[in-house]
């Protein structure tokens, strides 16, 4: 009975212990919890930043069409941890945008300089845009200035739209060409013993090459040199335009750069004066007193009237409103999250405009369709509330952006109007499917998986082979999604499926091919788009709603505060690697991909161009 009561007084006291243990966390999450909260409306109240003189583009990170993040976190930061750079920030293109078309009749802002040492790039479509707004700035008879230390080919295409572009005496400008890179594992998964089932339509669609090959095929190559030749043309285009100079001599043949390197002992920044890519070279003082001291206010800092002015609340129902709504990402079912576009959430957003078309006076609506594709059935979801909505006579115009191909075109054939930059990356009219299965992995390591079933079609787990019977259902099932595909786009594009076919099996075009085969109705940006919708809905006094994306609050935060942590060296490494972004898009697919019948349609190859 002795030990009987220790073994009881010890359990006691390690219960006890447990239970101290588990309430001090339950504390610390609540304390810390309370605390954000604190923070937060202690980084709102920030001080007033006087909103005159040069309006500083010091973007930090990339540039999305929209965001899930909020600037209130941002601010969190930088309480916790001091100003520091955040080259994870996303940074929403319309917002920049608007704040480019405020300054430029705001008569208290003189100019722009582009510090973008820290910008690290957005899609070709994106920086058109921007360009567009600082061309409009430019007219305005305000100057534009461009300072950096080295220059990326997204920073170098903003910082053309500059009168003038300063370097720092030991920076370059790195202007070469672009590259489709993608990362092959089918050694790697026959080392690991998985099986990789494939099943696919269309002789280019390459989106699952990876994972099936160890190189890009021919088909996929010639397809991918095709379109990234005439973008890199259309680059050279913009920031020989910009300069005013030829492009061959801001971006010469290799061999030409070269020897005029060489003559300049290997000098980048004189490399660049003397081929015209900047128009002086000057450290960051020099740089300061050209400009005087003048007062700068950050683009993080000037804020929009329009937001301090009205609310949406007050807006709807007075007049007119075109509502902007964004497909960014990945088509997933399920909620948005960061590069995610879950359907679940969209086809909620669609849902309430449909219900509330009257009571906010929603004349028309604008997709802005940003995407490589992803599920059928996530995709097909919007697309069926996108012509729910057309039964309602509302017009529905699909802007383009970086890319719409696969699951993002799939959805843009329920519109009345397709808009899409010059360099939209569109069409890969495909559809595939993909199942590894482990059973080799286990048996290798002396697991095996063994049972009874009913049926071939029953047998369908990740532990075993698939039976043929299973492999000929999916492969069927593949088919005739590729035929109702094609099916779609022959119906929206008045065409037939034989003409759909010849452009189709997984072919990526850029918009301005695309607007010659008839895939898109007319090149331009978003602004167009609107335009458009407006003419559609026969409304000329109207105003903008331009829906944030419903994100999961919790899944945002913690995002943020992730992000928000210090970053060892060799996870900062590792996000310089050139492949570190399609690294994580490979490794996650297989969490992105829960189509209930094994049915995608994504451009993954689409989506790492440098």
């Amino acid at each position: 009975m002795s030990a009987l009561s220790a073994i009881k007084s010890i359990w006691k006291m390690i219960n006890f212990i447990r239970e101290i243990f588990l309430n001090l966390i339950f504390l610390i999450i609540i304390i810390l919890i309370f605390s954000s909260i604190a923070l937060i409306k202690e980084a709102q109240k920030q001080e007033i930043v006087p909103q005159y003189g040069s309006l500083v583009l010091d973007i930090e990170g990339i540039i999305v069409d929209n965001t899930l993040y909020s600037d209130e976190i941002y601010a969190l930061q930088n309480k916790i941890y001091g100003k520091k750079v955040n080259t994870s920030r996303e940074n929403s293109l319309f917002e920049l945008t608007q704040k480019i078309a405020q300054a430029t009749t705001d008569p208290k802002i003189t100019s722009i300089v582009l510090k973008l040492d820290n910008f690290t790039g957005a899609d070709i479509s994106s920086l058109q845009y921007i360009g567009k707004y600082l061309t409009k700035f430019s007219e305005a008879n305000k100057p534009i200035y461009a300072f950096g230390s080295n220059f990326n080919q997204s920073q170098y295409y903003l910082a053309s739209y500059a009168n003038k572009i300063y370097l720092a005496p030991l920076g370059s400008v790195n202007v070469y060409g672009l590259s489709a890179n993608n990362l092959y594992y089918k050694t790697l998964l026959d080392n690991l013993k998985i099986n990789t089932h494939v099943f696919r339509v269309g002789t280019y669609k390459s989106a699952i090459e990876p994972f099936i090959r160890n190189d890009m095929s021919e088909e996929a190559k010639s397809n991918t040199t095709r379109w990234l030749t005439l973008m890199w043309n259309n680059y050279l285009n913009d920031i020989s335009t910009q300069r005013k100079k030829a492009d061959t001599q801001l971006v010469p043949a290799p061999n030409i750069m070269l020897t005029a390197l060489k003559e300049a002992n290997g000098n980048m920044a004189q490399y660049a004066i003397s081929n015209g890519l900047v128009d002086a070279i000057a450290s960051n003082y020099q740089y300061e007193l050209d400009f005087n001291n003048q007062h700068e206010v950050s683009i993080y800092d000037y804020q929009l009237k329009s937001k301090n002015e009205k609310s949406d609340s007050d807006s709807k129902g007075k007049k007119p409103l075109i509502a902007v709504v964004f497909v960014n990402g990945t088509i997933t079912n399920g909620e948005n999250s960061s590069n995610i576009a879950g359907s679940q959430d969209i086809v909620e957003q669609l849902r309430k405009i449909r219900k509330n078309l009257n009571k906010h006076n929603i004349q028309a609506i604008v997709l802005r369709v940003n995407s490589p594709g992803g599920s059928v059935d996530a995709s097909e979801a919007i697309r069926s509330e996108l012509e729910a909505l057309r039964d309602y006579q509302i017009p529905i115009v699909v802007s383009m952006g970086g890319m719409a191909a696969s699951g993002g075109y799939w959805i843009s054939t329920a519109s009345d109007y397709i808009v899409a930059s010059p360099n939209t990356i569109t069409g890969s009219i495909g559809i595939f499917g993909i199942i590894p299965t482990f059973e080799n992995s286990l048996s290798h390591i002396g697991v095996y998986s063994d049972g009874i079933t009913t049926s071939p079609l029953a047998s369908n787990t990740s532990t075993q082979n698939l039976p043929k019977e299973m492999s000929q259902l999916i492969q069927m099932n593949i088919d005739n999604g590729y035929q109702t595909f094609i099916s779609l786009v022959a119906d929206a594009r008045n065409m037939t499926t034989e003409q759909v076919d010849q452009i189709g099996q997984g072919q990526v075009w850029l918009g301005s091919e695309a607007s010659k085969i008839g895939l898109v109705d007319k090149l331009g940006d978003i602004d167009d788009a609107i335009e458009t919708a407006a003419t559609l809905a026969n409304v000329t006094d109207y105003e903008i709603d331009w829906q944030k994306p419903k994100g999961n609050w919790f899944n945002a935060f913690y995002s943020d505060m992730i992000a928000m942590l210090p970053k060892s060296t060799a996870e900062i490494f590792f996000e310089q690697l050139p492949a570190a972004k399609q690294l994580k898009e490979h490794v996650s697919l297989w969490n992105k991909f829960q189509d209930p019948q094994n049915r995608y349609i994504y451009c993954l190859n689409c989506a790492d161009v440098r």
